[in-house]
């Protein structure tokens, strides 16, 4: 049994639940053995400026904590034992940079654009490979990596709770997945638009996430879930139809569409912003519908809101087209296929 170390940001950090334990049993079965490694990053909670020398000072302790426990966890690698690192480290990088392993950089999002580019660029180089969550990713990272190869954000959609009524039991339920880390930058502006359209088709808006955003309270109609695995896997029992809004920038239209892929895993007819990916998701009139302009939300919306049928006809073909094209079973023969290539290269 060959072994595989993954380095991530959290234990519940989607980039760590969707894109590497997800495939757990299914690199078992291939003769790898996936263990993760799972770093407290702090992504979820509140991070105030440190307001005293000992607020940084716990800081730099609990960072050293964590380069402490990831030196160890190298340490105790054969040098042939691939290492996975999931995004960008919470940690030092020098002890990644100086191992002998063979490693892969998994990236779903734009980091190269924020404050820790040069540090992401310097694990590229390190890394034997980069896997990217969509092309725009790897067309930026590229040309700082020996390879980069496309593996898609996707979902185990066996663990989806699947729609199969389509009935209404109230007002339409429009719901957004995410975490509390995205929600200011994607929903948020759409407040508002989604306030206009509710004068004129009634609906309930329903926000999953790890952490209530505070624009919520006093918003009447709207209803917050707090996430977990379980809330996950029934989204078909909280919303009606799943949206994805984004705002027309570079971060956001190099978004990988997890939110929509999950959506569709449910059974569930989606409305989104037509950037990046999610071109390639949503089938325009078939799985769902692609808005650009405010009145085109209120359409789509008014549509699914009085339409039974419709709202089934796309739930069915985005549960079909997810299970073909974005779903674990099948993209783990690409991953087991990369891993494979890298031991034989150590051979």
């Amino acid at each position: 049994m060959k072994q595989l170390l993954a380095f991530t940001q959290g234990v519940n950090h989607p980039s760590a639940r969707l894109r590497i334990a997800a495939y757990a049993e299914h690199f078992l079965r291939r003769d790898w053995h996936l263990r993760m490694h799972h770093f407290d990053s702090g992504m979820g909670k509140a991070q105030p400026r440190a307001a005293s020398r000992w607020q940084h000072a716990t800081r730099r302790l609990h960072r050293g904590w964590q380069t402490a426990r990831a030196i160890a966890a190298l340490r105790r690698l054969r040098p042939d034992e691939p290492v996975i690192v999931s995004r960008e480290l919470p940690v030092s990088r020098q002890p990644f940079l100086k191992a002998q392993n063979p490693m892969v950089l998994d990236i779903d999002d734009a980091l190269y654009l924020g404050p820790g580019r040069e540090r992401l660029l310097e694990l590229c180089r390190r890394a034997q490979v980069v896997v990217c969550g969509n092309s725009a990713l790897a067309r930026e990272l590229a040309p700082f990596s020996r390879r980069c190869v496309v593996i898609p954000t996707v979902v185990d959609a066996e663990r989806f709770h699947v729609r199969t009524d389509f009935r209404l039991n109230g007002p339409l339920r429009v719901g957004w997945l995410g975490s509390s880390m995205s929600i200011e930058q994607t929903l948020l502006p759409w407040l508002g638009v989604l306030g206009e359209i509710r004068r004129q088709v009634s609906f309930e808006l329903v926000v999953i996430s790890d952490e209530p955003p505070s624009f919520l309270r006093g918003v009447g109609w709207s209803r917050f879930l707090k996430w977990s695995p379980a809330v996950e896997g029934s989204i078909a029992d909280h919303m009606d139809v799943g949206i994805m809004p984004l705002q027309d920038n570079p971060y956001q239209a190099a978004k990988c569409g997890a939110k929509l892929v999950q959506y569709m895993a449910a059974g569930l007819p989606v409305v989104a912003t037509p950037i990046g990916v999610n071109r390639d998701i949503v089938v325009d009139g078939v799985t769902g519908c692609l808005a650009v302009q405010p009145d085109d939300w209120g359409r789509a919306i008014h549509h699914l809101a009085g339409q039974e049928k419709l709202r089934a006809a796309f739930g069915r073909a985005g549960r079909e087209l997810v299970v073909r094209n974005y779903s674990i079973a099948r993209w783990a023969d690409r991953w087991v296929d990369l891993l494979n290539e890298l031991a034989r290269q150590l051979d």
